[in-house]
């Protein structure tokens, strides 16, 4: 996987196996150096194949992923009495999808759980927006959302699903259990019928200003704080 930026080498260093860097970054170099991390002087001109939007900063790392569960189901078999999952349901935009990602693991999240279709795929973006959390995270891709809530409950999950149905209670009011799964929805629609009707409780958070609701990952951010009190 590849990673752009200083931030994102210094927070996953130990993954980093190779790293491009620009002659101008003596402080990565010097850096590279007392790591014993393999490293390659690239000119400018190397840097401008990749979009400045990454904001890579002339410092291009690579790392190899690893995954500790090759399935949902190992993990499931493996899980912790305390545990808490991340089901997104529609992610659409790079951007969100990234910043979600870095919130799970900021959060200490067991496992994050995607669709294989409607959904955002990981890309540079991602990884970008995501500063590079994403080498630390358990992502699976399901057929099926309504299905997969099934699987964890029957593995001792409970699911909350964010809403603002006539269901929906104050997200701050919850106790939240122990094994928990929570589902954040599409920016725009918010999480599916099929999916609401199958979690065990619609968890809101109360706006007080003029807007309605906030963006997905400023509502992962804060719902997560919660769980993990």
């Amino acid at each position: 996987m590849v990673l752009y930026g200083k931030k994102a080498l210094l927070d996953n260093i130990k993954n980093v196996y190779k790293v491009d860097v620009s002659n101008a970054r003596k402080d990565i170099i010097n850096l590279l150096k007392k790591t014993k991390i393999d490293f390659s002087i690239q000119p400018e001109a190397f840097f401008n194949q990749f979009p400045t939007n990454l904001n890579h900063q002339g410092i291009i790392s690579y790392t190899k992923h690893k995954e500790k569960y090759n399935t949902l189901e190992e993990l499931l078999e493996n899980s912790k009495d305390k545990s808490t999952i991340v089901v997104l349901d529609s992610i659409m935009d790079t951007g969100n999808y990234g910043a979600i990602l870095r919130t799970c693991n900021a959060f200490g999240v067991d496992a994050v759980i995607v669709k294989k279709n409607e959904q955002a795929q990981i890309n540079e973006y991602v990884v970008k927006a995501s500063q590079g959390a994403i080498e630390n995270l358990n992502i699976f891709k399901v057929t099926n959302l309504s299905q997969t809530l099934e699987l964890l409950k029957k593995h001792g999950y409970w699911t909350y699903a964010t809403g603002l149905n006539d269901k929906a209670k104050d997200y701050s009011k919850i106790k939240y259990d122990e094994k928990t799964v929570v589902i954040f929805g599409n920016e725009d629609k918010g999480v599916s019928k099929n999916v609401l009707d199958n979690a065990d409780f619609v968890v809101k958070i109360p706006m007080t200003g003029t807007v309605q609701s906030l963006n997905v990952s400023v509502s992962v951010g804060i719902v997560l704080a919660k769980v993990r009190e």
